[in-house]
C-alpha cells in the first residue's frame, strides 16, 4: 500500500482576494497525525498553491481588461472637454495608462507601503553599516531568503497578472522589443518568487516600492508623442510639468539611490543562500539563480531607461527655454 509520501494531497481550488487568503498554509496531517506530503511545485514557501494562484491571476487579468474598457467609456463620456478626446485611439491610450498601468502599479505600491514594517527597519540598519564588516549572519540571510510573507505573495500575484496584461498591450501597441524583454524578466522574477518561492523579504521593494516611480511614469507617458496622446501637453501643460517633477524625484530616490543599495544586499544574501545548508536551499537553488539573473538583467535595463530620461529631460528643457 502506498504511503502518504507517495500521494501528495490536492489543495482546494480557491480565489485569493484578501491578504488573509495568502496566510501560510499549515502542513496537513492524516488520521494517525503523520504529515502528508505537499508538492513543493504546488506550494511555495507555505502559501496558496499554484493552481489557485493561476486562477486568481486569470481573474485579475480579466479585471484589468474590464477596468480598461470602463475607463474608455468614461473618457468618451467627457470627450467634450477637448477635441483631442474625440479620437478613439487617444481614448484607448489614456485608458491603458490610467486603468491598467497606473492602477496595477499603484496597488503593488500600496501593498508595499502598507507592509513597510517588514523590510524598512532592517534595510535601514544595514544602510548604517554600509562599508563596514559584513553584519549579516547566515541565520539572518536564510530568514530573509526563505521566510514566507503573505503580503509579498499577494503583491507578486498582482504584479504577475499586470505583466501578463502588459505583455499583451506591448505587443498590440508595438511598444518595442526592450519592453518585451523587461516584461519577461519581471514576470519570471515574480513567478519564481512565488513558486517554489524565495526572497519574499526583497519582493516588497522590487515589486512594490520601486514601482511607485513607474506608476507616475505611466501617467506621464500619456504626454509622450510616441507612447501617448499627441498634443495632450498643450491641453494640460501644467499637469505634465508636475508629473515630470514627481517622476524625476521618485526615480532618483527609488531607482538611483535605493535600487543599487537593495540590490547589493540581495546579491550578498542570495550568494550565501546558494551555499547554505538550509532545508529549502537545494530545492530553490535553480530559482535563486533565475532571480539573480533577472535582477541583473533588470538592473542593466535601468541604465537604458536612465539614458532615455536624460535625453527626454534635455528635450523638454529646450522646449521650455524656447
Amino acid at each position: 500500500m502506498c504511503g502518504p509520501s507517495q500521494n501528495p494531497i490536492k489543495p482546494p481550488l480557491r480565489l485569493l482576494l484578501t491578504q488573509e487568503s495568502f496566510n501560510a498554509t499549515l502542513p496537513a496531517k492524516d488520521d494517525s497525525n503523520k504529515l502528508l506530503q505537499l508538492s513543493p511545485y504546488r506550494y511555495g514557501l507555505g502559501g496558496p498553491d499554484s493552481i489557485s494562484t493561476m486562477l486568481t491571476v486569470s481573474i485579475k487579468v480579466l479585471l484589468l481588461f474590464t477596468l480598461e474598457h470602463i475607463v474608455r467609456l468614461i473618457i468618451q463620456k467627457f470627450s467634450h472637454v477637448d477635441p483631442i478626446l474625440h479620437v478613439e485611439r487617444n481614448r484607448h491610450i489614456l485608458a491603458r495608462h490610467l486603468a491598467v498601468d497606473f492602477g496595477s502599479l499603484a496597488i503593488c505600491g500600496f501593498i508595499a507601503v502598507k507592509n513597510r514594517h517588514t523590510v524598512c527597519g532592517e534595510l535601514i540598519t544595514h544602510m548604517k553599516s554600509w562599508g563596514k564588516s559584513d553584519s549579516m549572519s547566515d541565520e539572518e540571510t536564510e530568514r530573509r531568503v526563505f521566510t514566507y510573507h503573505p503580503a509579498s505573495q499577494q503583491m507578486m500575484v498582482w504584479f504577475f497578472a499586470y505583466q501578463v496584461k502588459n505583455m499583451y498591450d506591448t505587443i498590440y501597441w508595438n511598444d518595442g522589443i526592450e519592453f518585451v524583454i523587461h516584461h519577461i524578466f519581471a514576470g519570471a522574477a515574480a513567478w519564481g518568487g512565488m513558486f517554489p518561492g524565495c526572497c519574499h523579504f526583497y519582493a516588497l521593494f522590487y515589486f512594490g516600492f520601486s514601482e511607485l516611480s513607474t506608476a507616475i511614469l505611466c501617467l506621464l507617458a500619456n504626454f509622450d508623442d510616441q507612447f501617448g496622446v499627441v498634443g495632450l501637453e498643450k491641453v494640460f501643460p501644467k499637469t505634465k510639468i508636475v508629473l515630470g517633477a514627481l517622476f524625476v524625484t521618485s526615480f532618483i530616490v527609488c531607482r538611483c539611490i535605493m535600487w543599487p543599495f537593495v540590490t547589493h544586499h540581495f546579491f550578498k544574501d542570495t550568494k550565501k543562500a546558494l551555499a547554505s545548508t538550509h532545508p529549502l536551499a537545494a530545492s530553490r537553488r535553480n530559482f535563486l539563480h533565475l532571480l539573480r539573473f533577472c535582477c541583473f538583467g533588470l538592473s542593466l535595463i535601468q541604465f537604458f531607461f536612465v539614458a532615455m530620461i536624460i535625453q527626454t529631460g534635455k528635450e523638454e528643457l529646450a522646449k521650455l527655454m524656447n
